[in-house]
């Protein structure tokens, strides 16, 4: 059984971590997008407009993308089910880059404010936790593999895995 408790919380990790990856691997293709895009002055308008707002309003203003892309989901899982595979990923893809986007952006923007609400601090602060526990989960199995690669000659120095 502990065994098994262990490769479950090993999972969940990874599960974390995947998604915390592919973050860190879109933000750059977002960034570029969007500065790529002549968005300057309606993201200098955006701001301006959260600076005016208090914490519950910024909170609001932080929940729309959350809300307003989320159908793109369900027309990505209708698409699968009508068998358009290509288009109901793209759809869906594209879809959680908005989103993550747009959150990553307002959160940026407005971090002081969308903190200074207590629950919403405890909630950030437990996903840091979770963040720093999963990648001491992983830790273990990442160094096993790492040495497993080097001893194979497939990995010199300090490559990542």
């Amino acid at each position: 059984m502990q065994r098994f408790k262990r490769l479950f919380w090993t999972a969940l990790a990874l599960a974390f971590l995947g998604v915390s990856w592919l973050w860190e691997v879109l933000h750059p293709v977002i960034r570029r997008l969007v500065d790529w895009i002549p968005l300057e002055g309606l993201k200098r308008r955006v701001a301006a407009f959260m600076d005016q707002l208090g914490p519950y309003p910024t909170l609001a203003v932080f929940l729309v993308p959350l809300i307003a892309l989320e159908p793109g989901k369900f027309i990505a899982v209708w698409l699968f089910a009508k068998g358009q595979w290509l288009a109901g990923g793209v759809t869906y893809i594209v879809t959680d880059i908005l989103k993550l986007g747009f959150v990553a952006f307002i959160f940026k923007t407005s971090r002081e404010k969308l903190l200074s609400i207590g629950w919403f601090a405890r909630m950030h602060g437990w996903f840091v936790f979770a963040h720093d526990w999963a990648h001491a989960q992983v830790a273990p199995w990442k160094a096993a593999i790492r040495k497993a690669l080097q001893e194979a000659g497939l990995l010199t120095g300090k490559g990542r895995v």
